[in-house]
């Protein structure tokens, strides 16, 4: 028997409203960017009360944020699925890197949304309640993707390939950036991932050869 709710909506309901709100979000970005995300018109898209809303994303960032997620959480399907092909892990990652920036420029308001929500700094004096780690990679992270490409889901990623792995995801946003403002052409973006992951990635040759 289907569990239902005091509020008699099922869990398969709730879930489904959820995505009804982030297709909403995303395809408000797509028409306009970050500033076309408006809550408001997010919880009429989706035909949900903007109270409910804000009780499950209290800003218009924290929408975005779970928005990337799902963005994030296919990449690692493609990934499990199609496998990159490359013989070396920083032609793997490189890969990866490729993959994200492909899909950003398949929907140019949809990256400047994603871009905006992450990177423009938050109001002077608002600090996190905890600090975030910077040595250890999120579940779902570009980082964390490439490390599965690179070396295997097997592979415990070090606290020295962890930094390495974060500055290419950060240059990587930053290259993003420089695409959306029209500074980097797409061909310039693909050779910069491509170069700093074989200098960043590639093994150190043994002393004495």
């Amino acid at each position: 028997m289907t569990r239902v709710s005091r509020k008699g909506r099922t869990p398969e309901a709730r879930a489904f409203r959820a995505e009804r709100v982030l297709d909403a979000g995303m395809a408000l970005a797509t028409r306009g960017g970050y500033d076309a995300v408006q809550m408001r018109e997010v919880a009429r898209i989706a035909e949900v009360a903007l109270s409910t809303l804000y009780r499950y994303y209290p800003s218009k960032d924290a929408l975005l944020a779970a928005a990337i997620q799902v963005q994030l959480q296919e990449l690692r399907e493609d990934i499990v699925q199609r496998p990159p092909r490359q013989r070396t892990p920083e032609g793997r990652a490189a890969e990866v890197l490729h993959r994200a920036f492909r899909a950003m420029q398949y929907n140019r308001g949809w990256a400047h949304a994603a871009l905006s929500a992450y990177h423009i700094p938050k109001p002077l004096g608002e600090r996190y309640e905890t600090p975030p780690l910077a040595e250890t990679p999120e579940p779902t992270s570009l980082a964390e993707l490439m490390g599965r490409a690179a070396w295997g889901p097997d592979h415990r990623i070090t606290t020295a390939e962890y930094r390495v792995l974060h500055m290419l995801e950060a240059l990587w946003n930053s290259s993003v950036i420089g695409w959306l403002n029209d500074q980097l052409t797409p061909e310039y973006v693909e050779e910069r991932m491509k170069f700093a992951a074989r200098r960043l990635l590639m093994p150190e040759p043994e002393a004495g050869r």
